[in-house]
């Protein structure tokens, strides 16, 4: 007994004795940056010194590559006289600030700059009075002390490092997380106030270093803009020849001050980045910014692992947080881009040096093992990106008149129309190249892309290319090892010269032999899918190649998971699918097809904006507005689909998957976010016959043609479904048009100005002359008693927070949910869900007046997959016209849960609290009109196609409220609380959701954790937070423009209220040890007695 006792205090004496303090010592300074040191620029070959010019030379009015800016430096001690040297590579970025869990970390801030700033830390519990952050969160004069530390003084911030902020269970041992300054905090991080915090898992350092890991990077992908800075007038005043004549609001110079970077670095100038080959090397990546922030971070010739799955590309937006483990290979100078074409050829690119150290190579050399042979051309064709001329969602002519077609598939004097020359890969049977492969009919979907290159683990791909093109080609493949000597990326090296190596430079009429090899390490983990989605491309000028045509599917797949055909063992249907924007107006042969297509090409404007939107071709494999072909399969088939993307920060797709759900990750989802160069493997096994859509629920998107149509047939003798419905749920709900204020009040607003002691007008809710202001007519969804739809139910206070959005619809795995939907509006609207199985693949409007029955089935694919939470969301939404019907407002959570008996024994309510993130745009709601009339001082003086006012009707809401109106955000401390999270809209809907005092749990085959979640249109995702710490606390998009547009609202943590949550919680939490305690003391007493 004496050794169980003296056991457990061991136990906890050694938990608390390896807790640290840890001290930092942070000034804030003022001084210059330069975004590309004269060391030597080192970039693309596609990138000439006209377009660098843009952001790195100064003039007249051209402030150049030097500005003004506050960085966060570390010194030794208090005195602060003494600077700690930091790594080259961290660029502007503040010193690495690195915590153990159970560590207390003190920050000691000393502000020499000349105006306020503070220190606010993303993962990491702290008061109110060490939160660093400024707005109206009800607090005293000594807790907001730390929210502001003026010039000359200082403040000393206090950090816990407590588990639930740290790595969740399948999180690496150590995650990124960040530090900024958080007065304004958009401005105050464009001027340079930020810096990497890494928290890791207690026992993972040595000597503050991770354990196993040989070398560590820290990088942010940031289009750094300069406009936002607090020191742009200082900037102008110094480095313009010529301020008196700056124009701050002209595009060109706004244009100019965006320095698309890493760490602060533009144009492959980030110094420092370099290792050994076999190294095992930690990337920590965030991004920053606004909303074309949109980072596809491609690390050239390695391959990641992150979570444990295997990655090449690593997406990044605005604070999103991510960590992952590379073991460098191939000796070499390699480049670390941003695969965001536009970012690519404006600078975003840095170089990492591979040396060859003699250290034993992890991978065997499997050359030549297994050699898979293709025989690949690139060649000319003329492409048609709608053959049947038809629109087969509306049965309407593409060039209708008045039609969303007609912009992109009128051809005139100035048009092209929907037909363009383009460079496309093709497979040929061998080296001659005299006879093309024909494509069966199970390759007719793949239309516009390349053939189809698939590979096994330890498998040879050797591709024999040609270039029948009149240009420069290469073929860069993504998943695979690749030698320099055969990449196909065209890029100077570091003494500027041209590669000598034709394999990025393949010249017409010329063959190059390329040679990857599919090692272990660039394989599917075992979390991964049986076969990885991957793509190849030319990359000599990849934004002119890629839009020209040139790309490709890979397929990287597990040993021995194929058939000889390449064909998945144990899957019936295969099919690829590339959305993207192809935007015509960068392809190289835009010139010939002017030439070809318009009547009168001399008259062509390359520049007209009208002209440029209608060669930007919303397609899927090249095709728009339902003209895929040969996306059929059987009722019951395994289905597999690949997805993968290419292209710039237009290019968010949310893939939704109408009628059937997939498994992604083992995740239970029918919408698949996309961003360039990602790629997704998708299990699906459809269970209706029908037709159903495959579209982008980015609203443009949809618009524009990036839509198309499957079918499943009934291919067996049907049986009858045996699947039992048990549950059974009736909601009445109805469409009615109601007054919606955005800002019913302005008081949280303007104490956060007055707070940052700021006067700016507010575009969006000022009704000034012309403007509309906050209150518009909409129509929501309200749920009602009966089906007389007399009493409306009366929301409770814990369904205050849904705002605008209809009632939480809830239902479990077995149920069969009747919708009695009555329109009460003045036009059709219906309700239609995601996720759910109906009788038919169409959704019957209902007009107004009517009442009508819509079913609602939950099988076992419209719940939880195995890796999510035991409850998902979905939305449910009005399709007469998805577009209209969404911004005016009709859209609603519905969640589903798994079957679940505790729920009958112990029945307490976990807080639920479901959040739309969506960019209202009241210009495409169908109320605009009335709005105008209704609100408008002088609505006959609005000019509806005026960019002030439309970017006026665009309200940055959460759940319909702006500027910290959402309210009932209210739990208490130890509640287990579930958030929803829904995104929907359009290409600016990308948002970084972000939690003050708190971090969240949330699940993807494995638990992990963070501060930041990522919500995109047709993102759908349960978080698990246990809050810890009372207050009210910021919740809000960190994209830059939204939280200036008043993305923002507070969540309540009240002190613990010995809710009967909180009982269950200790008792579930207790009874395990409690019955422990009990066993070891009986067995104690028996050893006592002599038994």
């Amino acid at each position: 007994m004496k050794i169980f006792l003296l056991g457990i205090f061991l136990i906890f004496y050694s938990t608390s004795a390896r807790a640290k303090d840890k001290h930092y010592y942070i000034g804030i300074i003022e001084t210059t940056w330069n975004y590309a040191s004269d060391n030597g620029e080192k970039k693309l070959i596609s990138v000439d010194k006209e377009h660098s010019d843009i952001y790195l030379q100064n003039g007249p009015n051209r402030i150049g590559r030097v500005y003004k800016k506050a960085l966060y430096l570390q010194y030794t001690d208090e005195t602060f006289e003494m600077i700690i040297e930091k790594p080259v590579w961290l660029g502007f970025l503040g010193p690495i600030i690195k915590a153990e869990t159970g560590d207390k970390v003190y920050v000691h801030l000393k502000n020499f700059a000349s105006r306020p700033y503070t220190f606010h830390a993303h993962g990491m519990t702290y008061y109110k009075e060490h939160e660093g952050a400024v707005y109206p969160d009800n607090t005293t004069d000594f807790q907001k002390a730390g929210n502001k530390v003026q010039p000359g003084e200082q403040h000393t911030y206090i950090l816990h490092a407590d588990p639930e902020q740290g790595p969740g269970e399948e999180d690496s041992n150590c995650v990124t997380r960040i530090y900024h300054s958080h007065i304004d905090a958009p401005r105050d991080i464009a001027s340079g106030l930020i810096g990497p915090l890494i928290h890791c898992k207690k026992d993972s350092l040595d000597q503050e270093k991770e354990k196993n890991i040989d070398q560590e990077f820290v990088v942010m992908f940031s289009v750094a803009d300069e406009n936002f800075s607090w020191y742009l007038e200082d900037n102008i005043k110094t480095y313009c020849s010529e301020p008196e004549k700056v124009d701050k609001d002209n595009e060109d110079f706004q244009e100019s001050n965006r320095m698309y970077s890493v760490n602060g670095y533009a144009f492959g100038s980030l110094p420092g980045l370099s290792m050994c080959a076999g190294d095992r090397v930690k990337w920590y990546l965030f991004g920053m910014g606004n909303e074309i922030d949109v980072h596809a971070a491609f690390f050239h010739g390695q391959v990641l692992t992150s979570k444990n799955f295997r990655i090449d590309t690593v997406n990044l937006f605005p604070a999103t947080l991510f960590d992952a483990l590379m073991v460098a290979q191939n000796p070499g100078e390699w480049m670390l881009s941003c695969q965001n074409l536009n970012h690519l050829k404006a600078g975003l690119q840095a170089f990492f040096s591979v040396q060859d150290c003699k250290k034993p190579s992890s991978e065997d050399d499997i050359r030549g093992k297994h050699v898979r042979h293709y025989y690949i051309a690139a060649e000319e064709i003329i492409w048609n990106y709608a053959p049947s001329g038809i629109d087969n969602f509306t049965k309407e002519s593409l060039t209708a008149p008045e039609s969303a077609s007609e912009v992109f598939f009128e051809r005139g004097s100035t048009r092209i129309g929907g037909s363009y020359k383009k460079l496309v890969y093709r497979e040929y049977t061998d080296a001659s190249f005299t006879n093309q492969k024909e494509r069966g009919p199970e390759e007719e979907h793949l239309g516009i892309l390349g053939p189809v290159i698939w590979a096994e683990v330890e498998d040879t791909v050797r591709v024999t290319f040609h270039n029948k093109g009149a240009h420069p080609l290469s073929i860069e493949p993504i998943g695979v090892r690749v030698s320099k000597s055969n990449e196909g990326t065209h890029y100077s090296s570091s003494s500027g010269s041209v590669p000598s190596s034709s394999a990025s430079h393949v010249a017409p009429k010329e063959t190059f032999v390329y040679e990857w090899t599919v090692p272990e390490e660039v394989g599917p983990t075992y979390k991964d899918p049986v076969c990885l989605a991957k793509m190849y491309y030319s990359a000599v000028d990849p934004t002119k190649d890629i839009f020209t045509g040139l790309i490709g599917p890979m397929k990287i797949c597990r040993k021995g998971s194929l058939l000889p055909n390449g064909k998945q063992k144990d899957v019936d249907k295969e099919f690829y699918l590339f959305p993207t924007v192809f935007d015509e107006n960068e392809s190289l042969l835009l010139d010939e097809n002017i030439r070809m297509f318009t009547t009168e090409p001399d008259q062509v404007d390359k520049e007209n904006e009208d002209f440029q939107e209608s060669n930007k071709m919303h397609s899927m494999n090249g095709f728009m507005y339902g003209n895929q072909p040969g996306l059929n399969m059987c009722q019951g088939d395994s289905v597999v689909w690949y997805l993968f993307s290419a292209g710039n920060e237009a290019d968010v797709h949310g893939i939704y998957f109408s009628g059937n759900t997939y498994l992604s990750r083992d995740g239970r989802r029918d919408t698949a976010n996309l961003f360039p160069q990602t790629s997704l493997t998708l299990l699906m096994q459809p269970d209706t016959e029908g037709t159903f859509d495959i579209e982008c629920l980015t609203t443009d998107h949809y618009t524009g043609g990036m839509k198309q149509k499957y079918t499943v047939n009934q291919c067996r003798r049907p049986s009858k479904s045996s699947y039992l419905y048990l549950g059974k749920r009736t909601y009445y709900i109805a469409a009615v048009e109601v007054e919606w204020d955005y800002s019913p009040s302005r008081e949280w607003e303007k104490e956060l100005h007055h707070l940052q002691e700021l006067n700016v007008p507010n575009a969006f809710l000022d009704k000034d002359e012309y403007y509309i202001g906050s209150k518009y007519k909409k129509a929501v969804y309200r749920q009602y008693t009966d089906s007389t739809f007399s009493v409306p139910v009366a929301r409770k206070a814990e369904e205050e927070h849904l705002g605008i959005l209809g009632p939480q619809l809830h239902a479990d795995v077995g149920d069969k949910v009747n919708i009695i939907f009555k329109n009460m509006a003045t036009r059709p609207y219906s309700i239609h869900a995601h996720g759910v199985k109906t009788e038919s693949s169409t959704v019957t409007p209902t007009s107004p007046g009517e009442i009508r029955t819509y079913i609602w089935k939950i099988p076992e694919r419209s719940g939880a997959g195995i890796g999510d939470s035991a409850c998902i969301p979905w939305a449910y939404y009005s399709t007469v016209d998805r577009v209209k019907d969404l911004y005016s407002g009709l859209i609603g959570p519905l969640i589903v849960c798994r079957k679940s008996y505790l729920k009958v024994f112990n029945p307490i309510k976990k807080p639920e609290f479901s959040l739309l993130f969506l960019v209202f745009d009241e210009n495409e709601s169908w109320y605009l009109d009335d709005n105008i009339k209704t609100y408008s001082d002088h609505p006959e003086k609005v000019d509806k196609a005026n960019d002030e006012f439309i970017e006026s009707n665009k309200m940055h809401a959460i759940n319909g409220r702006m500027f910290g109106n959402l309210q009932g955000l209210t739990m208490h401390v130890g509640d287990e609380v579930n958030w929803y999270l829904m995104g929907m809209g359009n290409e600016i809907d990308l948002h970084s959701v972000h939690f003050h005092g708190h971090s969240f749990q949330y699940q993807h085959r494995g638990v992990y954790s963070s501060d930041v979640f990522d919500v995109f249109p047709g993102t759908y995702q349960t978080l698990e937070m246990s809050p810890r710490t009372p207050g009210t606390w910021l919740l809000h998009c960190h994209v830059t423009d939204h939280i200036h547009a008043g993305m923002e609202t507070t969540y309540t943590v009240l002190p613990n209220a010995a809710s009967p949550q909180t009982h269950r919680r200790i008792w579930n939490m207790n009874y395990p040890f409690t019955v422990s305690v009990i066993i070891l003391l009986q067995i104690s007493t028996k050893e006592w007695l002599g038994e």
